[in-house]
């Protein structure tokens, strides 16, 4: 029951994510109230994983446990100080909340938190599918090569929506203001959001089967010098 509860979950956050980042396209109010929600799936997230945070100081790290830890810790950080940043701006939900002297930096560094924030959950996400590719791999043979086509496809006009998004000049603070093309409907936005979401999931799961396979041979290297 609890696995069907956190697959629910974070299915949540994935799908409302793109939708989060639309901002203008579907107004202040409900932007403030989808990143509510996807605030409180977070925390809910993190209490039915509590167990992976209790053993963050047990255990040997592996090159891929040290990967996933980093993206973890990063993402955890940036998930409680992005909403932190918009409570400060909000005009809608927390307007009782009186302004604070960084109030006017806030929208800077939210803008910064949002876009970091989205590469690391998808990158996250990415490195818990390496069990689900290597069973489809196994199952399906016929599969295999239709989806890696399918995916590679996805990736490549990825990166050009990741460009085409102004991902870059968010993510390094250039671009300080969003910009929207209001007459674009916002199936496009969203479409162009999923495409990057898949590029960086295949990029968390490509780097965490590299890391496996690092740590693979090392232990192998380990048994050979034993």
């Amino acid at each position: 029951m609890q696995k069907r509860t956190r697959l629910i979950i974070d299915v949540g956050m994935t799908l409302l994510l793109p939708l989060l980042m639309a901002y203008s396209l579907i107004g202040e109010m409900f932007h403030e109230i989808v990143g509510t929600l996807i605030f409180i799936l977070f925390i809910i997230h993190h209490v039915l994983n509590r167990k992976w945070s209790a053993s963050l100081f047990k255990g040997k790290y592996s090159a891929g446990r040290i990967f996933r830890t980093v993206v973890n810790v990063l993402l955890f950080v940036f998930m409680i100080l992005q909403p932190v940043s918009g409570i400060l701006m909000s005009k809608h939900l927390y307007t009782f909340i009186p302004a604070l002297p960084i109030s006017a930096q806030a929208r800077g560094v939210h803008m910064l938190l949002a876009y970091w924030g989205y590469v690391l959950m998808c990158i996250h996400a990415g490195t818990h599918l390496t069990a689900l590719m290597a069973k489809l791999g196994k199952k399906k043979q016929t599969m295999k090569v239709p989806v890696y086509i399918l995916l590679a496809g996805i990736s490549v006009y990825g990166c050009g929506a990741f460009i085409k998004r102004g991902f870059p000049g968010y993510m390094t603070g250039s671009t300080m203001f969003a910009f929207f093309d209001y007459s674009e409907p916002l199936v496009f936005f969203i479409l162009d959001y999923l495409a990057v979401m898949i590029l960086f999931m295949e990029v968390g799961c490509l780097v965490i089967r590299i890391l496996n396979k690092v740590d693979e041979a090392q232990k192998k290297k380990r048994r050979i010098e034993k």
